[in-house]
């Protein structure tokens, strides 16, 4: 969450078209159909949340009744958004040097104070404010709780001060890792039996990775080398275990997806012992899938840990959920700050310069992240829906299904919601909208006919739809789930081996062996190979018969989905989208490198697939 007023414009302008382009759809004459599949099935949801850096550590000192009125919008799951996930900013603490009455870089609001403002000497009075914020929030149902820090104590750093160092350069001394992780560990200890606030997860730095934490920023922040990032995790994991601390270590908490491609490589395996959960933002792109495929492989929970825009009207916001929920599958959604100084940040603007100006305007952004919250909740199962600015959500105990579909465009757009693929829903969808016109308003319901119904999305609007006696009958694919790809012609196995082709192997027991199936509707699944993160892929998209298939980032191209389809004696066959041809084992020997073949039902294009334990 570096300077979000002051990130290159240019690069935000890339990032925001990148994301309009992938989410735009033409103005159309007829409705689309969107195809709701309950049988390919995703993560299921632990929440959407918020970080309480830095608008906590000022509300939590308002007078009331303001700072539970704010509270209750935030936190409230019928007053206000239902947030259940929080993240506590465990402060540094700066240098009293660069603190008001003498030279003070950091902002009212950014000024956390840390609990061990020098060696050895601990302040447990210090962030009431925040503090106060987090044990409400939990009283108001915040069930999923972890503390993160953007800077060790002043004393700790190369610079001196919280802000970062100069040419931004590793900030944290050489020496200090086991003494910074201690300080996290004695906090966290310190709230588990002093204050009865047990984390969850504690997540050594956010945006580690961002050369752009510099001396004299108005935030805390610390650049740390990715290598030197492998061996701050395992300190605090160290750390951890040795004070008692009920906690697991999370990370990286990168500032993009790719950042945080780029870091995963980097823990080792006593790194990932530690590790519980692979944290991300997602202020730029990067290989979603790839990112999602680690965290499955290695065995960690992952979220979306941070994620904000100055787009009041939660437009953007909503294409990047889109992104985020359909192709990194996270757990928990986070956004930045409930409240904010900075034009459309926040879901409530508020200067946040003292704690006297408790008045607040409300930001569209937050009725269209109640279209998310309100209805989402923890305990629901993303499921398949074939329109990217859809998604869906079953929660099997209500029955009930969710789906949420953005019309960023600006004419409406007539869409078909098919749920035929249910054994059986009810007779209504109940709609809540969220437009230039509308705040989450409850509108009249509308007809099922023959597991189907028709609306049409006006212009900039966010819309759920909430159907009750829903029946999804036997789930399929998991998604998390580790596959063998048997050939039921030659009984070998697919494997990949470094950048190589995918070919036939001998033995499944390995992790080049093993696949995962991720849904991306319509009957179609990304086959992603477990070791490498990469795809099957046909080249260039190429539809003549025999083309022998690579292994690929994940592109979004059809060239890389193939239709499961139930062959005999329980197998099945892949048919690539793009070509209409079949995933084929064509030589049947140990080696021999895979080919699209047109589908004739030959035994080596029947795949039996078998969970791997």
């Amino acid at each position: 969450m570096h300077d979000k007023k002051s990130r290159s414009p240019l690069a935000f302008s890339a990032f925001t078209l990148a994301l309009a382009a992938a989410f735009a759809l033409p103005a159309l004459a007829h409705a689309d159909t969107a195809v709701v599949d309950p049988a390919i099935q995703f993560q299921t949801f632990q929440g959407w949340g918020t970080s309480l850096a830095w608008w906590a550590k000022v509300v939590g000192d308002y007078p009331e009744p303001a700072r539970t009125e704010y509270m209750e919008k935030a936190f409230d799951p019928v007053k206000g958004l239902g947030l259940n996930v929080v993240r506590y900013n465990i402060g540094g603490g700066e240098k009293a040097e660069y603190l008001t009455p003498n030279k003070q870089y950091l902002e009212f609001r950014a000024v956390i104070p840390g609990f061990e403002p020098s060696p050895g000497k601990w302040d447990w009075s210090a962030d009431a404010g925040q503090r106060w914020v987090l044990k409400t929030a939990m009283k108001m149902g915040a069930n999923q709780v972890e503390a993160f820090s953007n800077s060790p104590p002043w004393w700790m750093t190369v610079s001196g001060s919280v802000t970062g160092n100069h040419g931004g350069q590793d900030n944290l001394k050489p020496d200090s890792d086991p003494i910074f992780a201690d300080y996290l560990a004695v906090v966290a200890k310190h709230f588990e039996t002093d204050w009865g606030v047990r984390f969850r997860d504690i997540e050594p730095l956010n945006e580690p990775d961002g050369r752009w934490w510099t001396f004299g920023n108005h935030q805390e922040g610390c650049f740390v080398e990715r290598p030197h990032q492998n061996t701050l995790v395992k300190a605090t994991g160290e750390a951890l275990a040795r004070h008692g601390v009920h906690a697991a270590v999370s990370a990286s908490d990168a500032n993009t997806i790719g950042d945080a491609d780029q870091t995963a490589p980097f823990y080792d395996a006593a790194a990932l012992r530690f590790l519980n959960k692979i944290n991300t933002h997602s202020y730029g792109g990067g290989d979603r899938t790839w990112l999602s495929n680690f965290a499955i492989t290695h065995g960690k929970d992952l979220w979306l840990s941070e994620y904000g825009d100055g787009d009041a009207s939660g437009m953007q916001m909503s294409r990047t959920i889109l992104a985020d929920m359909n192709f990194l599958h996270p757990s928990a959604w986070v956004y930045w700050q409930v409240v904010d100084s900075a034009g459309g940040w926040g879901f409530l603007k508020n200067p946040q310069t003292d704690e006297t100006n408790t008045a607040y305007t409300i930001n569209k952004k937050y009725y269209v992240m109640g279209n998310y919250s309100k209805f989402v909740r923890p305990g629901y199962r993303l499921v398949a829906i074939g329109d990217p600015q859809s998604i869906a959500a079953v929660d099997a105990k209500s029955h009930t299904l969710v789906i949420v579909t953005t019309n960023g465009a600006d004419t409406p757009r007539p869409t078909t919601y098919d749920l035929s693929r249910f054994t059986r829903v009810g007779p209504e969808a109940t709609p809540y909208r969220t437009s230039p016109s509308e705040d989450l308003a409850r509108l009249p319901a509308l007809p099922i006919a023959g597991g189907k119904f028709t609306t049409s999305l006006p212009p900039k609007s966010v819309t759920t739809f909430v159907l009750r006696a829903v029946y999804t009958g036997p789930m399929g694919i998991d998604y998390r789930a580790n596959y063998t790809l048997e050939s039921g012609g030659s009984g070998l196995f697919v494997a990949v081996s470094g950048t190589k082709p995918p070919r036939m192997s001998a033995s499944p027991s390995t992790i080049d062996r093993n696949w995962g199936l991720i849904g991306v509707g319509d009957g179609y699944y990304k086959i992603v190979n477990r070791a490498s993160g990469t795809l099957i892929h046909v080249p260039q998209a190429l539809r003549q018969s025999g083309q022998p298939l690579l292994q690929h980032e994940d592109n979004g191209g059809t060239n890389q989905q193939w239709r499961l389809v139930r062959a005999p004696g329980g197998a099945v066959t892949f048919v690539n989208r793009n070509s209409g041809l079949a995933l084929t084992d064509d030589q049947g020997i140990v080696g021999a490198v895979l080919t699209q073949e047109t589908d004739t039902g030959a035994p080596g294009q029947s795949w039996r697939l078998t969970v791997v334990k």
